[in-house]
């Protein structure tokens, strides 16, 4: 085959699959993205990365504290939400940091490590993040506040999920100092982020795990370097 016929048929394929992936509903951006994907990385807003003159350059981990709280007054089903948005961090962090091959091994402490230490000193709301950290043996800490959380549309009669949620992250570097937050971001979070969906699809207990490890998925990226992503990616 010549490479005039060679570079038709080639065109022919891409087209073809845009209006393919195209029919099932997608955005022409997002068919774009899909067709035209590259392994390029996103860099990371609020990276988890020491001084490089500092005293820690050389350290070849790194250690977090995630902080989660929920705010008063929020719905019965986000009771345990705290424990539940630490833990998968705590498994997809270091994922994340792996799979884009990270210098620094990423550790993070599970909740189940920041319970024991909140038990076994009952004035830990007194104490500073850095406090905390250190006493911790931690690099950085993770205030994570969650507030508007939801998980069905409202006015729904419960009768469909639409997760939304408003987070606010304050990053602390431990033994800086000064106290002062090295970064902090707000997250307006939602999730399906392509609608809504019926809530006789999955039940409540599954949106809700589905809904937690989205949420996880935003906030790990904000901190670790991450391949493009897109909805068709994502299943969203």
């Amino acid at each position: 085959m010549n490479r005039s016929r060679a570079g038709k048929w080639a065109r022919r394929a891409v087209w073809g699959s845009f209006f393919v992936v195209a029919g099932i509903g997608c955005s022409p951006l997002n068919v774009a993205a899909f067709i035209f994907a590259r392994d390029d990385k996103v860099p990371a807003p609020s990276p988890l990365t020491f001084a490089k003159d500092g005293p820690k350059k050389d350290k070849d981990e790194v250690v977090v504290v995630l902080l989660p709280q929920v705010a008063p007054g929020s719905a019965p089903q986000f009771a345990t939400i705290a424990n539940e948005l630490g833990d998968k961090l705590a498994r997809q962090m270091p994922e994340l940091a792996k799979e884009n091959k990270e210098k620094r091994k990423l550790k993070i402490l599970t909740q189940t490590q920041v319970n024991k230490f909140k038990m076994e000193n009952s004035t830990w709301k007194k104490m500073s993040a850095d406090e905390i950290g250190q006493k911790l043996g931690a690099d950085f800490v993770l205030e994570i506040w969650m507030d508007k959380m939801r998980l069905y549309q409202p006015g729904s009669l419960n009768n469909i999920y639409e997760g939304r949620a408003e987070i606010q992250v304050t990053v602390y570097e431990v033994g800086t100092g000064d106290g002062m937050p090295k970064d902090k971001y707000p997250l307006s979070f939602s999730y399906p982020k392509t609608g809504v969906r019926p809530a006789d699809a999955v039940s409540e207990s599954t949106f809700k795990g589905q809904f937690i490890e989205n949420l996880a998925s935003e906030i790990a990226k904000m901190h670790i370097d991450h391949k493009p992503s897109n909805s068709i990616a994502d299943g969203r």
